[in-house]
């Protein structure tokens, strides 16, 4: 027993003073190697701030240049002209005035219409190098930049054919529907409704039973239709009588020469009903007292665009108290017209300015003292308010001297095209 033990006592002292690496001097000298202070960093960056990245490294790539876009494609907007159409597509003042200076001569500027699409190209050196605006079907205008450095405005107009077509029918319940059952579009309606604008009401005065004949000009591009071009000749028969009316020479006659223009339309609507007559003791809707409505009212929708009655000046175009939005037109034979209760006036016509018959002044509306949509058209003679229905407008002047002849023929012709339009009899 006491031989075993002095062996496990000289084993120990082996391992603990002999053995390299568990000795105590061995274990002393580890720890203080793991007490000494860390070697200190380099002072310098491993890689100097200037240095270029290591192959393969991805470098940080500077912000590209921000300028206008290459190419541009857009529609024109509700209220755009071309200065402000190219405005906002981003062209500075003296590019927006070079391509307007481009196309004049080439383009009529009262043409430009909302939806109208059109393209801005811009050249490797920033320059509007295009400018391309699409009219119509039929008509692109361009301003392109030329060899010579300046932008040089064309229009390229397509080939069109034209076709006679002659028509005729029985109202059943109204002439649009008797238009569209002859396959016309609506835009011969609103034609054939303009050229007896001053014989005819075709709200009130059209009936069952009435006849139409109409001879037109239709435009073609390849197979597709565009456009009614003119009514060469028109008739409408019925309840309120027989009206023909022929072009020639740039304005509509009858078949004797004499105008078919008078000094007054028959109504500024082209479709409304008469809600009110003139009565000089009526009893006022908003006020409940008897009071004069020295005019005719017209119920009509809210934004039914509202026609001057005739060719005349502008005197008046702002709110009027219980007249609502007015406008008063002053005319040849000291007849003065008053349109009331827009909603809006239209575009930017100005008191002083001539406006021609039909064209749109305003819209119909509820303003001032009213109970709904509709316009009040009132007329004065020599300053005194007069009933508008009684009113007998004066022709325009007809075809006379050595023109006569010329027009008797051409007019000689167009009648034997309506009298060959055969109308289904009712049976």
């Amino acid at each position: 027993m006491v031989l075993v033990l002095g062996a496990l006592v000289l084993v120990n002292l082996y391992v603990f003073v002999w053995d390299t690496k568990t000795s105590v001097g061995a274990l002393k000298r580890e720890a203080e190697a793991k007490s000494a202070p860390a070697a200190a960093l380099p002072s310098q960056p491993l890689i100097a701030p200037d240095a270029p990245p290591a192959a393969g490294s991805a470098a940080l790539a500077a912000p590209a240049p921000v300028g206008p876009p290459a190419t541009i494609d857009g529609k024109v907007g509700k209220s755009d002209t071309l200065g402000r159409l190219l405005k906002k597509s981003g062209l500075s003042a003296g590019e927006t005035d070079e391509v307007i200076r481009s196309l004049s001569g080439v383009l009529d500027f009262k043409t430009i219409r909302a939806g109208q699409t059109y393209r801005i190209e811009r050249g490797a050196d920033g320059r509007v190098k295009l400018f391309e605006l699409v009219v119509s079907k039929v008509q692109t205008v361009r301003a392109e930049r030329a060899a010579t450095g300046e932008l040089v405005g064309k229009a390229d107009t397509s080939q069109t054919r034209i076709e006679l077509k002659a028509l005729g029918g029985r109202i059943d319940s109204s002439l649009y529907a008797a238009l569209k059952g002859a396959g016309e579009t609506a835009a011969l309606v609103d034609f054939f409704v303009d050229v007896f604008a001053y014989d005819l009401d075709f709200y009130n005065d059209t009936h069952e039973g009435d006849t139409f004949r109409v001879v037109v000009e239709k435009e073609f591009k390849d197979q597709e239709f565009l456009r009614y071009r003119k009514i060469l000749a028109a008739e409408y028969h019925g309840k309120a009588g027989t009206f023909r009316t022929f072009w020639w020479n740039n304005a509509y006659y009858d078949a004797k020469g004499g105008s078919s223009e008078k000094s007054l339309l028959k109504t500024p609507l082209k479709f409304s009903r008469v809600s009110s007559g003139f009565d000089r003791r009526r009893m006022h809707p908003v006020l409940h007292t008897a009071r004069a409505h020295l005019g005719i009212d017209y119920a009509a929708p809210t934004g039914t665009p509202v026609w001057a009655a005739a060719h005349g000046t502008i005197t008046h175009r702002a709110p009027a108290g219980g007249a609502g939005n007015l406008v008063m037109i002053r005319h040849d034979g000291g007849i003065e017209t008053a349109y009331m209760h827009l909603s809006k006036f239209a575009g930017d016509q100005k008191v002083g300015q001539r406006v021609a018959a039909k064209t749109v002044i305003g819209y119909v509306g509820t303003t001032g003292l009213s109970t709904g949509p509709h316009l009040h058209f009132g007329v004065k003679q020599n300053g005194v308010y007069i009933d508008p229905a009684k009113l007998t407008p004066m022709r325009g002047k007809g075809v006379t001297g050595a023109e006569i002849e010329a027009f008797k023929s051409e007019v000689g012709k167009l009648e034997s095209l309506l009298g060959a339009i055969m109308i289904t009899p009712v049976i």
